[in-house]
């Protein structure tokens, strides 16, 4: 069994137990025999968990670690060319993927909207605006327990119902259930008593992290979005926290050089990655914290983005040179198109209006696509009466 896990990873292959189980036919003691010995030697992370475990394989995940790394050394300048849209990326990921479980829609135009108006009346609007909020607080202050709780109460403000409220605490005094992305009851929560030494924990191993580089410095930020999602700290608020905790390090730790929260977007882009997120959390906890399955999910999801917003900066690059600038709706329209429509396809309006998450009219969207064709980023053709579109750079 032992000598089958180690070839599965020389084979890069993680298999998770359902794997084990239905793929390779183990199961029971034998099972309980590679989770020990994964226990036993693979990277330990020096944060506190009730099962005595938080680790991940550095043989399955350094591979990967370092192509990730090595592509954003060579390419940041690219990535961070759109830092002005971390307020966009950040407030749009977080509210859709929120509203989305609340059965309401939103699009960049009504973030827009909501972000100008003063007076606030509509729960949409309040999640828009904590979201706009928390994001100026993490850029002005540093990582701290107390401030840790200062971001929590911006973004659930005006949003908790009344058992959800923390009783004159930093975090909960009793027990949670965690609920799944299919609404059922997954997991507990950590032992209310154990959260304020093991937040204590985290701050300190962030600050220790942030003071020198180590070979888990692309790696921290993803432990202590799992490590929110593990000790599951507050009655809810608890992804959002995680997510935005982690977006923080990334942003105060000079170590990192890309600082779009990449992956924040890529958790929530659509039903698809948010299932596979929850899957991981889910694969990660059944073998007693074994973070190598939430850490390759991350790096697989954010991959996909990393790409698109290398390839949307040569576009734009090309477009600036030709003078033919492109507007921020056009920008978004070719994020869209780069990351739902394999390359090389063509669709229709009708097409890109499904996958757009912005709920323009049909004129708008023609305007906007037609605007693309005039600057050369998509081409047109007709068949018969239909015109379809393919990206032509």
């Amino acid at each position: 069994m032992i000598e089958q896990y180690l070839q599965k990873i020389k084979d890069r292959i993680y298999p998770s137990r359902d794997d084990w189980f239905s793929k390779y036919g183990v199961h029971g003691n034998a099972y309980q025999e590679l989770v020990k010995y994964k226990q036993m030697h693979c990277r330990q992370i020096p944060l506190f968990t009730q099962e005595n475990s938080l680790y991940y394989n550095a043989d399955y995940i350094t591979p990967m670690l370092k192509a990730y790394h090595d592509r954003i050394i060579m390419n940041f300048e690219h990535i961070n060319y759109f830092l002005d849209r971390v307020e966009e990326v950040l407030v749009f990921s977080e509210v859709e993927g929120t509203l989305e479980i609340e059965g309401m829609k939103t699009s960049r135009k009504k973030i827009e909207s909501a972000l100008q108006k003063d007076l606030i009346t509509t729960p949409e609007e309040r999640i828009i605006h904590n979201m706009k909020r928390g994001i100026a607080f993490i850029n002005e202050h540093e990582i701290t327990e107390e401030n840790i709780h200062e971001l929590y109460l911006i973004l659930s403000m005006d949003r908790l119902k009344d058992d959800e409220q923390l009783e004159r605490s930093f975090y909960r005094l009793s027990d949670v259930d965690i609920i799944g992305y299919y609404g059922e009851v997954s997991d507990r929560g950590v032992d209310a008593k154990y959260l304020g030494d093991a937040m204590k924990q985290l701050v300190s191993f962030i600050h220790e992290q942030l003071m020198r580089q180590s070979e888990i410095s692309y790696l921290v930020p993803h432990i202590i979005h799992y490590y929110i999602l593990y000790l599951h700290p507050y009655y809810d608020f608890n992804g959002r926290m995680a997510r935005m905790l982690s977006y923080w390090y990334t942003l105060k730790c000079p170590f990192i050089e890309e600082k779009l929260p990449i992956f924040s977007e890529a958790i929530n882009f659509n039903r698809k990655t948010k299932a596979q997120y929850y899957r991981a959390i889910e694969n990660s906890r059944t073998d007693g914290n074994d973070l190598t399955y939430f850490l390759m999910t991350l790096f697989e999801l954010g991959e996909r983005f990393v790409s698109a917003y290398m390839r949307l900066y040569d576009i734009d690059q090309i477009t600036s040179k030709r003078m033919k600038n492109l507007t921020d709706n056009e920008l978004s329209a070719i994020k869209t198109i780069l990351l739902n429509i394999k390359n090389g396809d063509a669709f229709s309006w009708e097409q890109y209006h499904f996958i757009s998450k912005e709920q323009y009219s049909k004129q708008y969207t023609l305007k906007l696509l037609n605007g693309l064709v005039d600057k050369d980023v998509l081409e047109l053709n007709k068949r018969g009466k239909i015109n379809y579109y393919r990206m032509s750079m």
